[in-house]
């Protein structure tokens, strides 16, 4: 069974929905004088990236039911720390009720996320960590968790002689690290047939060149591991181009139509994906808790999915693929 086009289409009218939503301000019905205002500064405002775009339309959501004002402001690319950590230092100056940060470093960023804390700003962080704990509350995936799960999956296709390279993303990203650590814990007796760990610095392309690379140099690599969507693409573009998908296995994480046609032709054996609308919906409930000081669970913790060629057609899992 394929993809039908009509799936297809509607992702792709969904995606572009959410784009004109997520850069434009949904709420300018509701600016009064009265009118709270909560600042999000996801890790890049790309709208090739449905992850990201999820994420936004997730918290926009929660931000319209709530009738609060949501303002987005993200770098152009997923790597850039230094524009978030200006896009932090204004967002201070501009005093908002709560601010919902995904640091794109775990340490990196501390020193600058501090000073929201010092200026008196409700702080929520979603989807990735810091090294210091300076937030009301954290919303995101289990990163550890999902990794475990990746590897243990990945142990299913591990066979006498096989070699295995992950394609993570950016050093110094919280979620990387933890990924990265739950994959080996995962892999268990199968760890050692790590061969190496590349980062595709969270670019399409950079994790294409890097696998081609890694495929001619180390054609004995017959399982490869992608971290988060860039990389995650990045890999399954190589394998088709290069024609070895009938040896090279790939087991990613994250989703875009794109990925779900390579499940499809059986370029990406299985993907681990997350649920970043609940994530951003959840973001901005926490940050009303927070303006309120009344914040329960500290710690939000969002499941994560298998998807595979066997259960992608399921009416649960199409409504995760595709959740707008």
């Amino acid at each position: 069974m394929k993809i039908s086009r009509s799936y297809i289409l509607m992702g792709m009218i969904a995606i572009a929905a959410s784009i004109v939503m997520a850069f434009s301000n949904p709420l300018a019905s509701l600016h009064k004088k009265d009118s709270m205002t909560i600042i999000m500064i996801p890790k890049v405002k790309d709208p090739t990236n449905d992850f990201w775009m999820s994420m936004i339309s997730g918290a926009q959501s929660a931000a319209r039911e709530n009738q609060v004002t949501l303002e987005i402001l993200a770098p152009d690319v997923e790597n850039d720390c230094q524009s978030q950590k200006q896009f932090i230092e204004e967002s201070i100056l501009r005093k908002p009720a709560a601010i919902i940060l995904s640091p794109i470093q775990y340490s990196e960023m501390t020193d600058t996320v501090r000073k929201i804390k010092e200026a008196g700003i409700p702080l929520v962080l979603v989807d990735s960590k810091l090294s210091e704990n300076v937030e009301a509350a954290y919303v995101g995936t289990d990163n550890e968790k999902a990794g475990l799960q990746m590897g243990i999956l990945m142990k299913k296709y591990v066979k006498k002689g096989s070699k295995i390279a992950i394609m993570s993303y950016i050093p110094g990203a919280s979620t990387a690290i933890e990924r990265e650590t739950g994959v080996s814990k995962g892999l268990g007796d199968f760890k050692d047939r790590i061969e190496t760990v590349l980062y595709s610095n969270s670019d399409y392309l950079e994790a294409c060149r890097l696998t081609k690379k890694l495929i001619k140099e180390q054609p004995d690599v017959d399982l490869i591991a992608g971290l988060n969507l860039y990389s995650t693409v990045g890999v399954a573009r190589a394998i088709k181009e290069m024609g070895v998908a009938h040896r090279v296995h790939v087991i990613g994480f994250d989703n875009d139509v794109e990925g779900i046609l390579y499940l499809e032709e059986g370029i990406i054996d299985a993907l681990i994906v997350q649920k970043p609308f609940n994530m951003g919906y959840l973001a901005v409930l926490k940050s009303l808790e927070a303006v309120k000081k009344e914040v329960g669970e500290t710690e939000v913790y969002c499941e994560t999915e298998i998807i595979t060629r066997d259960n992608i057609y399921t009416d649960e899992n199409q409504k995760l693929l595709f959740p707008f």
